[in-house]
């Protein structure tokens, strides 16, 4: 007859401690860790933006940051409507990892009676590398109402959202925004914007990629398109994460930590 030795108490707790962890481990998801690109101090010598010589231009009088800042000038023939683009154009572009949750950080101000053209004035376009682009603006008709034109969504129209805020003249302004792509062929795509770290636009539920379109964000064109007088970009930032103004991601809203694993004892 064979004799069996049943595990010793102490074992068996060990045992179970083991099969429990295991099961927590395995059943954890992955962690994805996040990333800023970069982080651009829109200044000589410092940027990884090629400037447009007569459009843009580095300034050292006018900064929110570090040693300068970028200047687009909009003279008058840059204005007042749609057919000023032709003589007024000029975009600088930065890619980066490409990435269907793009977020974007930047410093603005507009010189003292800016005036936006009849049409819209460009500020940011985040480029995908299928149809879809999506045009920040300000908005039309005199207003500096911050605005994004979706171009291509749905594919062969534009949508337009308007956000909750109007910039004022010599005003420092920190905008903050986020782009997520939609699962392809279904409308749950976001789009939202904060200044100042006020959430100013929250607009869900946007169908960017059609079905079989696996296009991603790649690439951040800064515009002077139409316009009279001046703007300063600094501090421009990109990321699949949120920056945050000062550098710092605000916390998230979610701050409950996770509850404490219960019902065993580990001696």
């Amino acid at each position: 007859m064979i004799a069996y030795k049943l595990p010793s108490p102490s074992n068996l707790r060990i045992t179970g401690l083991t099969v429990l962890l295991a099961g927590l481990i395995l059943g954890h998801p992955i962690i994805s860790y996040s990333a800023v690109f970069w982080d651009d101090e829109m200044e000589s010598g410092n940027t990884g933006y090629n400037l447009i010589s007569g459009a843009m231009s580095f300034d050292t009088s006018v900064k929110f940051s570090g040693n300068g800042s970028v200047r687009l000038d909009y003279p008058s023939v840059c204005y007042p409507d749609s057919s000023a683009q032709n003589n007024c154009g000029g975009y600088m572009d930065r890619t980066f990892t490409p990435t269907g949750t793009f977020y974007r950080r930047f410093y603005i101000r507009l010189s003292s009676g800016f005036t936006v053209s009849d049409v819209f004035t460009k500020l940011m376009r985040s480029d995908t590398n299928g149809q879809t682009s999506n045009w920040w603006t300000l908005g039309c008709c005199g207003s500096k109402q911050l605005e994004v034109h979706d171009q291509n969504v749905p594919v062969g129209t534009t949508s337009v959202y308007y956000a909750n805020f109007t910039m004022s003249d010599a005003t420092w302004y920190c905008v903050e925004t986020y782009e997520q792509l939609n699962t392809p062929g279904i409308a749950n795509g976001v789009q939202q914007a904060w200044v100042n770290g006020t959430q100013v636009l929250n607009q869900t539920g946007i169908p960017f990629r059609a079905s079989g379109d696996n296009a991603l964000y790649y690439n951040n064109r800064l515009y002077r398109q139409t316009g009279l007088g001046s703007i300063w970009f600094d501090r421009v930032a990109v990321g699949d994460t949120r920056i945050g103004c000062s550098g710092t991601p605000p916390p998230s809203n979610d701050t409950t930590p996770p509850a404490t694993p219960s019902g065993f004892t580990a001696r």
